[in-house]
């Protein structure tokens, strides 16, 4: 039989940046596109083209190319599943591992041209008695700043690039009306850094339109010490099918190793335009309290996401105009590019839902 080692590498020898280039061909590639479905909510290549013809084999390629990797991303979750939890009379339960491939570019006028990439993976247990999950995670953002989390553009900054880390989280326990998830691993870089992250949430509706969602999230690492993040979230209904969202969201974040509050208030709209494309507009002010000036940034910003193809792949642009304090509050224009890729066999994935919470006891699904 082969080892776990054996199964792992050889399911997943398939580089990153052979994705990222295939994905990128698939953008330039000038290919119709069949819209035969009203409801349809995936971006497909005409079938149409001769079997020998450039586009049908660039089409073939990227599907296979997707195919071989979600197939390997599956076999590996099924493989440890069964090897390490199921038992020999159990009937056997669906796999829904999955892996995340992100780069982004930012660029600013007073700044430079920044590019991170990211990859997180989430490997699902099915037999496993209670709900955990084995997640691996290449640059957490944990220790990121407020505002960046907040914004959507934390890129683990605060981690050094290579600080990997891994664990098992314990999600969606409930008791009451609240929900908790409960992480615990290690930083897979010598030295070894044990880390353990908590986090509470309640949903309650006020009235029909105006909904309430309260987090409280508490973290932990040896190297760097206690962490916390507390958020207060109001959801209204622009119109009654929920496919346009405005969002406020006021929070706070402390981090012993910097020894400060940081503070951030936020307005979003959300804007389901058609099944491929999302637009989302944001304006905020985030403040620190150590500081004299405890102002640290005003910005507006307005972001285009569409799913490019299939399920998988999503490309996204953000334009934005910040006031930063770094900059003496002189206007900062820039944009952001981000490409998404996701491999998942069994795994739902839409990236473009925006939704408003339920309290525990209506919830009938997870969107995730």
């Amino acid at each position: 039989m082969k080892t776990l080692t054996h199964v792992i590498i050889s399911h997943l020898s398939l580089p990153l940046s052979f994705c990222l280039f295939y994905a990128t061909t698939i953008s330039a590639a000038s290919l119709d596109q069949n819209t035969q479905k009203k409801s349809d909510t995936v971006t497909n290549l005409t079938t149409q083209a001769a079997p020998n013809s450039t586009p049908h084999k660039m089409k073939q390629w990227v599907d296979n190319s997707q195919q071989s990797m979600t197939d390997s991303i599956h076999d590996v979750g099924e493989y440890i599943d069964q090897s390490l939890t199921k038992d020999e009379n159990e009937a056997k339960l669906t796999n829904r591992s999955y892996l995340r491939i992100r780069n982004r570019s930012i660029y600013s006028h007073r700044g430079k041209l920044e590019n991170d990439f990211k990859v997180y993976f989430k490997l699902d247990l099915p037999h496993v008695k209670r709900d955990w999950k084995l997640i691996l995670d290449s640059e957490p953002s944990d220790y990121d700043s407020l505002e960046s989390k907040q914004r959507g553009i934390a890129s683990g900054s605060k981690t050094q690039t290579g600080n990997t880390i891994g664990g098992f989280r314990l999600q969606d326990t409930e008791f009451g009306n609240w929900t908790s998830d409960f992480d615990i691993g290690i930083k897979i870089k010598l030295p070894l850094d044990p880390f353990t992250k908590a986090r509470i949430s309640r949903v309650d509706n006020i009235n029909e339109k105006w909904t309430t969602q309260f987090d409280q999230e508490l973290f932990y690492y040896h190297s760097k010490g206690l962490g916390a993040l507390t958020q207060v979230s109001g959801f209204y209904a622009l119109t009654a099918d929920q496919k346009n969202i405005f969002r406020t969201t006021t929070s706070a974040q402390y981090l012993q190793d910097d020894d400060k509050w940081e503070l951030v208030q936020q307005f979003n709209i959300y804007q389901r335009a058609t099944q491929k494309d999302l637009f989302e507009y944001s304006m905020g002010i985030s403040a620190d309290t150590n500081e004299i000036e405890e102002i640290t940034n005003y910005w507006v910003s307005a972001e285009w996401k569409r799913r490019v193809y299939k399920h998988w792949l999503y490309l996204a642009a953000r334009p934005q105009l910040e006031f930063p304090r770094d900059y003496n509050y002189h206007a900062n224009l820039g944009i952001m590019i981000e490409l998404e890729m996701f491999f998942s066999k069994n795994r739902k994935i839409d990236e473009l839902g925006r939704y408003i919470p339920k309290p525990v006891k209506q919830r009938t699904t997870t969107h995730q």
